[in-house]
């Protein structure tokens, strides 16, 4: 596999840290900077709780820059599904980090990396879109230069009777700055969440986890059960769906991708949120002038699900590769 040089974009949030935990321990992957958003936290918090991740995974290295504090409409935080503090209120119980943000600002890292490595980096934006919006608002071409841009959130198709009620929080805490995203040409991968709801722990991963050994693992079981049993009274068990770390995982391992479809995606209310949807053929309702984006459909879960425990519970460096 290609070795991939990723960017995140993220708001920890506890599957975003399980996300960056197992990025760290991935061969395929090398973290290159994170940058953070307001979405299951405020931007500065979720900035200290990266600091706090890579800390255990010995990346003191790595910059975190924090990043727009307010969406380009209302702020809203997810306090009742990753705790006050983002990390299940054990964030602030864990050791401080050991250095500060780097001072520069999430927008401008982004940008000042796009120009230093074009082609050479892989963007992972999981969060909320404001950084990325406004990172085209000053330069319209500065998501292009990345190697790749993938984005959690929206539907892969207009939902349909029958079809589970479920939130698109990244799209929610900033829907204008998402629609501005999907409008501006910037080639994407879409990981809908239609898919990622799907990518849930079975009983013997959860036990893995709770077994692990490795700082990666035993931080993962810290900050799990609370997400855990918010799960339960959405999926009517103890475990949880893994939306952030699947959209690392299709980034280092294109092969667990098993179907994908092109469609534009616009932003529209729903009840009192938004969600984003990709148009399907014969939808009216988006102007032909929005480029179609590339929208996950289906992967392999199991084999997926499995890799993600391996690199909690691996010794830092001593997980296998993934086959060629």
């Amino acid at each position: 596999m290609d070795r991939r040089r990723v960017v995140l974009d993220t708001d920890p949030g506890i599957d975003d840290a399980v996300m960056i935990l197992y990025l760290a321990a991935e061969p395929a992957a090398e973290i290159v900077a994170v940058g953070s958003t307001h979405g299951n936290c405020s931007a500065a918090r979720a900035a200290d709780n990266a600091l706090r991740v890579l800390d255990v995974c010995g990346l003191d290295q790595v910059p975190v820059a924090v990043g727009a504090e307010s969406p380009l409409g209302e702020a809203v935080w997810s306090a009742h599904v990753h705790g006050k503090d983002g990390l299940g209120d054990v964030g602030l119980g864990l050791d401080p980090p050991r250095r500060s943000p780097s001072g520069e600002p999430a927008v401008d890292q982004l940008l000042r990396l796009s120009r230093e490595r074009p082609g050479e980096l892989d963007l992972l934006a999981v969060g909320s879109m404001t950084n990325l919006a406004r990172a085209l608002e000053r330069d319209p071409g500065s998501l292009r230069r990345f190697r790749s841009v993938s984005i959690l959130g929206g539907y892969s198709r207009p939902p349909r009777p029958g079809d589970p009620h479920t939130v698109d929080a990244n799209i929610y805490v900033d829907p204008v700055g998402a629609d501005r995203l999907f409008a501006s040409g910037t080639p994407l991968t879409v990981v809908p969440i239609d898919l990622t709801n799907w990518v849930i722990l079975e009983d013997d991963q959860i036990a893995r986890i709770r077994e692990g050994g490795t700082p990666q693992a035993r931080l993962a079981w810290q900050i799990l059960p609370s997400y855990f049993d918010f799960y339960q009274g959405v999926i009517g068990r103890w475990s949880a769906r893994m939306h952030d770390p699947l959209v690392a995982g299709v980034v280092l391992d294109p092969t667990l991708v098993r179907a994908s479809v092109e469609r534009p995606m616009d932003v529209e209310p729903f009840e009192t949120k938004h969600r984003a949807v990709g148009r399907e053929d014969d939808d009216p309702t988006v102007g032909a002038d929005r480029p179609p984006v590339r929208v996950l459909t289906e992967v392999e879960i199991r084999r997926f699900l499995d890799r993600l425990l391996d690199a909690l519970v691996t010794p830092l460096g001593a997980l296998p590769a993934l086959p060629a």
